[in-house]
Parts: structure tokens; C-alpha cells; sequence
């Protein structure tokens, strides 16, 4: 798909489809920081609430998927840029649904303390969404903002890497703690959740720096 077809999809004629992305990512952004708000609260009752919120960003966000395929279903494209420009959708609501996977571990496994690492890396998310929602608000004007753009991505895919350095590090340590193989086991899911969570966010940004790289 060349440029200026997914460049029309931000103009007059066809603009339709940008506020979407922008309520996809102002919810992503919501759920990471509510996700990250989890992994340092100890009251229960504010966990579930917590929870419920992500969970309410996430609900949101499957709504405005499918009002973005009626709205695609609905405007004259040629198969491969159909595909090609509901990708984007599709890749924003498999990063909220993440984030919602994350909460689901939080909330079931009961942790009686979260180590630091696993904060740091709910933070990344968090930096990550926001970075994302930038990117977003930007694309209208792409042509304009393609350097800050591509800063934005790389900084979405430093995260990214950030995590995976603590992903591999914390596997490495848990398994040398004092921890029962139940606890094992839960902080396992927690890490093993939070890391593809991330790669979500870098798939997307991976997605948006092709589509820049071609100004």
C-alpha cells in the first residue's frame, strides 16, 4: 500500500477514521496507567475497582473496533487497502486487550508484594501508550511530523527492548528465590503477561515506522 493511501484516510474526504484511533489510543492510555496504578495498590476492594476500570477501557475499545469496520465496510477501497488500514485498528485493540490480561493476572493471582522489576515494567507500558497516543495525534499531519514520528516509534521500541532485558533477568532470579512453586508459577504469568503486552506496542509502532519510512 503506498503512502497516499493511507494518507487519505486522515484528510477531509475520508476523515472519519482518524477519530477512531484517537479514542483507541486515549483508551489504551487510560487502561496502562490504571494498569500500572495495580501493581502498587495492596487494597483489594481498590485492585477490583481498578480492575473494573480496565476492564470498562477495554469493553469501550471493542466498540469502537467494530464501529470502525462499519464505517471501513462502508467506503469504496480495493481489497489490499482494506487490509492494510484496518491492521492499525486491529493492532491498538490487541494492546488494550493485553493490558486487560495483565489486570486479570493482578487481580487473580493475589500477590502479597510485586517486585520492582514488574513495576518498571508496567511503567514502560504506560510510557508507551503515551508515546502511542502522541503518534496518533500526530498522523493527520505526517508528512510534517514523520521525524518526531519515527522518535516516537524508536522510543516505543527502546521500551520494548528495556522490557525484554528485565523479562529475561527477573526468569532469571525467580527461579533462584525462596518462593513456593505456586508463587513461582503466578509471577511467572505476571512477567510472561507484561512482556507481551509490550511487544504489542512495538508491533504497532513497527507498523506505523513502514508506513513513514516511505515519505
Amino acid at each position: 500500500m503506498s503512502l497516499n493511501s493511507f494518507f487519505q484516510f486522515f484528510v477531509p474526504k475520508e476523515n472519519k477514521f482518524y477519530p477512531l484511533y484517537q479514542k483507541q489510543a486515549e483508551y489504551v492510555e487510560k487502561a496502562s496507567k490504571l494498569l500500572r496504578q495495580m501493581l502498587i495498590e495492596t487494597d483489594l476492594t481498590r485492585l477490583e475497582a481498578l480492575k473494573k476500570e480496565i476492564k470498562s477501557c477495554e469493553t469501550h475499545g471493542d466498540k469502537v473496533l467494530r464501529d470502525f469496520y462499519s464505517q471501513l465496510f462502508n467506503t469504496v477501497l480495493t481489497p489490499f487497502e482494506r487490509e492494510d488500514v484496518h491492521e492499525l485498528a486491529e493492532m491498538m485493540d490487541t494492546f488494550l486487550d493485553r493490558i486487560d490480561d495483565s489486570a486479570n493476572i493482578i487481580l487473580t493471582r493475589r500477590f502479597l508484594a510485586v517486585d520492582q522489576d514488574l513495576t518498571t515494567m508496567a511503567e514502560n507500558i504506560m510510557f508507551a501508550a503515551e508515546n502511542l497516543r502522541s503518534i496518533i495525534t500526530d498522523l493527520p499531519e505526517m508528512y510534517d511530523k514523520s521525524k518526531e514520528i519515527a522518535r516516537l516509534c524508536h522510543e516505543i521500541k527502546s521500551l520494548e527492548h528495556d522490557n525484554d532485558e528485565l523479562y529475561g533477568s527477573y526468569i532469571n532470579k525467580l527461579f533462584k528465590q525462596d518462593y513456593s512453586l505456586t508463587e513461582i508459577i503466578k509471577r511467572k504469568d505476571l512477567v510472561q503477561v507484561l512482556e507481551n503486552t509490550t511487544n504489542s506496542a512495538k508491533y504497532i509502532s513497527d507498523k506505523i515506522r513502514s508506513i513513514i519510512s516511505k515519505l
